[in-house]
């Protein structure tokens, strides 16, 4: 079967197309001049052989060719059907796949009419005649990959069939793509498996140099030795495939965790406040108590959910993280709660697990807490009072061990008194209060941070920066870092992406928003004197001006940010000055 002939409906649109644009007569032949679509004169005569000389030239040539007058050009001499002719003229263009010509386009014109049109619009119509060949085949591009891929498929499944071990790859979002026989059978999987979402959790233990993972699908549990491969794949449908031995592997007791590196390295600091920060996720990482988090956006809230469960008892079970502000009100309920087979319309027929559920002995992180709608708040406080869920649709009582960590970036107080958060939610959820203090109150951490910034991104885009300028230096100390840690990452980021050969970090290399701050500093208003004026020191007329500053918005909840920009200072100076000046008491 040739070419043409695999993707037959797709040639015959193509026919039709041409014909309505162009309004002539459209053939299109495959290399062994078989008539694959056709539409007037052709319609009906679909698989016919043609005696086409033209379309011998066109395949032998590789190029397209115009016949003007048909029954008088050289190569109608050599056609047996040249007497009955009606054409008025014809023009030919071949279908190129990887340089081979797998067939012909025959634009043919019985009037005069249509030869007047072809011939004033030549040039055109070529292209077009061109371009649909191309289209043609990339359809044919197409076909065959398909034709590969799923060649490829069936012997990659009668391979993994054949395997004794356990199978699974997965997408982007944990559904199984493919299991084999043994997975199926193992991990107790039904033919539709593929509407089945599962949850991996690395214990972060090894066994004879095989990781073990523990394994939820549905209400069902197992622990597994094996390895985790990531794919990367164009249209990114496999994020990993996982390849088990066995099932259900008894840990020896006395294993001990394959990271010995602490959780809480990674929360960068050493000022007072880090270190106090440090020292409470310390006290109560083995606690089941309600942790909320608070702290201005960017200040690393899931950096310390994480560092809370790594450092406890519980990080060799499941931490389950879900922005509240991240997904729709309407789908929220379902994604924590999860919900039966049948429980409302478009639901998986199989039901499915919630991130409660998904999260059971170990923690669960919601995050934006504050934007949990106000309806489903009810639902979380019974949570938290009995530890006890039960799925949308069913009536059956689920019980839960596992600890809550909630974080805002919101003023919850201030919600509750709108009334856009419930109060008994409010605390029964701040039982354990952490609150991470912005970047411009941790002046002594900033370069510290930076350092490990350049040394990560410095790793990734293989670079080498290794100098800071001492002006670069002096604008980030004063900038105020309303973005926080993210915002800093972001410019480090840009800023080693820009470096060149030398190593250094230049102050053209700085965001332009960063820049005009520093101007706003330099430019601050001039003060006048008369000469009657007692002449002060400038330290004298600093403090006297951040003090009348911190005076006039003593009483805003935003007092110092607003007093540095009065100023026309970053709010790290702002700071800096106050400590100086012993001003802490204004």
């Amino acid at each position: 079967m040739s070419k043409l002939k695999k993707i037959e409906n797709h040639v015959k649109k193509y026919a039709n197309i041409i014909a309505n644009i162009i309004e002539a007569e459209v053939e299109i032949v495959d290399n062994e001049l078989v008539r694959i679509a056709g539409t007037g004169l052709f319609k009906d005569k679909n698989n016919e052989i043609v005696s086409g000389v033209v379309y011998k030239e066109v395949i032998k040539t590789k190029k397209s060719l115009l016949i003007k007058e048909p029954k008088k050009h050289e190569l109608c001499k050599k056609c047996n059907y040249k007497k009955e002719c009606k054409e008025k003229l014809e023009l030919s263009s071949p279908i190129l796949y990887k340089e081979e010509v797998i067939g012909v386009i025959g634009l043919i014109c019985t009037t005069d009419l249509q030869k007047n049109k072809v011939l004033n619009n030549l040039d055109s119509y070529l292209k077009f005649l061109e371009q649909i060949g191309d289209f043609i085949s990339g359809k044919v591009y197409e076909y065959q990959n398909e034709i590969k891929t799923q060649e490829v498929n069936d012997i990659f499944k009668q391979i993994l069939n054949n395997m004794d071990k356990c199978v699974l790859s997965l997408d982007v979002n944990n559904y199984i793509i493919n299991a084999n026989q043994p997975a199926m059978k193992t991990l107790k999987l039904g033919a539709d498996y593929s509407s089945k979402q599962v949850n991996i959790i690395s214990k972060k233990l090894t066994i004879l140099g095989k990781d073990i993972f523990e394994i939820t699908i549905d209400d069902k549990y197992f622990n597994m030795v094996g390895i985790s491969i990531p794919i990367s794949s164009i249209n990114e449908k496999a994020y990993n495939i996982f390849i088990f031995d066995n099932v259900n592997t008894e840990i020896p007791k006395n294993m001990k965790n394959s990271n010995t590196s602490c959780a809480l390295d990674a929360i960068i600091g050493e000022s007072e406040v880090m270190q106090n920060l440090k020292n409470k996720i310390r006290k109560i990482a083995d606690t089941k108590s309600t942790v909320l988090i608070t702290g201005k956006s960017g200040t690393g809230k899931e950096l310390v959910a994480r560092a809370i469960h790594d450092s406890g008892e519980r990080k060799n079970r499941p931490f389950i993280a879900i922005n509240c502000g991240a997904i729709p009100d309407s789908l929220l309920e379902s994604e924590l709660f999860g919900y039966v087979k049948g429980a409302f319309s478009g639901a998986s027929s199989e039901g499915r697990v919630g991130k409660f559920e998904l999260a059971n002995t170990g923690d669960i992180f919601l995050d934006e807490i504050g934007e949990m709608p106000y309806s489903l708040q009810v639902k979380l406080l019974r949570v938290l009072q009995e530890r006890t869920l039960v799925r949308i649709g069913s009536n059956k009582l689920i019980n839960l061990d596992l600890r809550v960590i909630a974080a805002t970036n919101m003023d919850l107080k201030k919600m509750v008194e709108e009334n856009k958060f419930r109060e008994d939610l409010y605390y029964r959820l701040n039982v354990i209060p952490i609150e991470i203090p912005p970047l411009c109150e941790r002046d002594q951490d900033l370069f510290l941070i930076i350092d490990k910034l350049i040394e990560k991104y410095n790793n990734i885009f293989n670079k080498y920066v290794h100098t800071i300028d001492d002006d670069v230096k002096e604008i980030l100390k004063n900038y105020s870092w309303p973005g926080n840690v993210r915002e800093l990452e972001n410019i480090i980021e840009f800023m080693v992406n820009m470096a060149d050969d030398s190593g250094r970090i230049t102050k053209n290399m700085l965001y332009d928003n960063i820049l005009k701050n520093n101007e706003n500093i330099k430019n601050t208003d001039y003060i006048s004197f008369n000469e009657s004026d007692d002449i002060c020191t400038i330290e004298e007329m600093e403090k006297t001006l951040i003090k009348k500053a911190l005076k006039l918005y003593k009483d805003d909840s935003n007092c110092k940010n607003k007093a540095a920009s009065k100023l026309g200072i970053g709010i790290a100076t702002l700071y800096r000055k106050i400590d100086k000046y012993k001003l802490n008491e204004i």
